[in-house]
């Protein structure tokens, strides 16, 4: 739904959830999750608020107070505050941001955690996969009109992580590892679009060369291989278990043309996309 806030633009969404009984119960749970694109005078300053927000700077460069003292935030940052407690937080000039306002099972201890490692703010190196979480939960109300409080759950476990394994990342001086599950993860988000070696190196930071490098040594693949397999493993899950054309199976593994789709499909598995379908 559309946002009556000062500072807040047309374009911002915001949506409100209420999370059923089950999830009560088991989860962390969402009560409201939005996208904001803000003016120079947006400012939010509360008592309380039942809840904790993660908060993502998509662009711009905004601020939030902690411990009373005012903290820049600049793009790409990432915050928690304890809403249940007098909070304030705004942009002096303009900023875009994802959000999400959580509460229940174990958030206070997570947030406890967080602020005993005195990362209350970070500035990850790789930005879509901080704010990846967030993305998610928001395209869940505003894509996808599907709620699953499961995964609303698991990607809020996803962002809070981020602070909890940001020291380690740091002090990783090459950070290789991470780099590369920070790439597949991106590879199976996108599996539908026309993904290169040199989208993905860039992605990773790294040169082409280095990145192959890279790549075969912590997965045992090249990235080629890597992004054939997964998108024929796709293909397999929609072959077996959906009804979908050939055409529509095509596109959605990232494959231009069917013909290039069905010769690449037989030769890692060793028969036709219609043969492995009409397996008993």
């Amino acid at each position: 739904m559309k946002v009556n806030e000062a500072g807040v633009l047309p374009e911002s969404s915001v949506y409100f959830h209420t999370p059923g009984l089950t999830a009560q119960r088991l989860y962390f749970t969402l009560s409201c999750t939005g996208r904001y694109i803000c003016s120079g005078n947006y400012a939010v300053s509360r008592p309380s608020y039942d809840s904790f927000l993660l908060l993502y700077v998509v662009r711009g460069r905004g601020y939030c107070y902690l411990n009373q003292q005012r903290t820049a935030l600049d793009a790409g940052s990432l915050v928690i505050l304890n809403c249940h407690e007098p909070h304030r937080y705004g942009t002096d000039t303009s900023w875009e941001i994802l959000w999400a306002h959580f509460d229940r099972r174990l958030a206070q201890d997570y947030y406890d955690a967080i602020v005993r490692s005195g990362r209350q703010v970070i500035l990850p190196r790789n930005g879509y996969h901080a704010s990846r979480g967030l993305e998610n939960i928001f395209r869940m109300f505003s894509v996808s009109k599907r709620v699953n409080e499961a995964v609303i759950s698991k990607n809020i476990v996803s962002v809070l992580t981020e602070f909890l394994v940001f020291e380690q990342a740091r002090e990783d001086s090459l950070g290789h590892s991470m780099r590369i599950e920070e790439t597949l993860s991106y590879i199976n988000d996108n599996i539908d679009q026309p993904l290169t070696l040199e989208m993905l190196a860039r992605q990773a930071s790294l040169s082409t060369f280095y990145f192959s490098r890279v790549f075969k040594r912590e997965t045992g693949y090249t990235p080629r291989e890597y992004l054939i397999n997964t998108r024929i493993n796709a293909a397999r899950f929609y072959l077996r278990t959906t009804d979908l054309s050939l055409k529509e199976i095509t596109y959605r593994c990232g494959y231009g043309s069917e013909s290039t789709f069905c010769t690449t499909f037989k030769r890692v598995a060793g028969m036709t996309p219609l043969e492995y379908r009409n397996q008993p």
